[in-house]
């Protein structure tokens, strides 16, 4: 099971999000299992239902799916915490990669097309 917690923009209390794994697909939604669009990416900003967030977490343990701009896939991981935020996917230390461009860190070439946040087990 794979738990996003979504940090509103305003006062609003976070909001939790549980399924087998999402994926932050090519035209920056979030969809779940069943490809049903959970959340958009759009304008610096994750619109979930009728609610905007500056940012959602994921805690570990668990694995990273990526689909790179040039085609290739590649499984990261385990983390045990994961930020996405401000196009990019961060953990405590530092940068992973972007969903998005232009990000303040990333170049076409660090462009990931997909993302799937997958189980430790999966």
């Amino acid at each position: 099971m794979v738990i996003l917690i979504f940090r509103p923009l305003f006062g609003e209390s976070p909001v939790s999000v549980r399924g087998a794994y999402f994926r932050i697909c090519a035209d920056a939604t979030l969809r779940g299992p069943d490809n049903a669009i959970a959340a958009r990416y759009r304008k610096g900003v994750w619109q979930l239902g009728q609610h905007q967030h500056r940012s959602f977490e994921c805690s570990g343990p668990f694995y990273l799916r990526v689909k790179h701009s040039d085609g290739r896939h590649e499984r990261t991981g385990p983390y045990d915490f994961v930020k996405a935020t401000d196009g990019g996917l961060f953990t405590h230390t530092g940068y992973l990669g972007s969903f998005v461009l232009p990000t303040p860190r990333a170049t076409s070439g660090d462009l990931w097309h997909e993302v799937a946040f997958l189980p430790a087990e999966h």
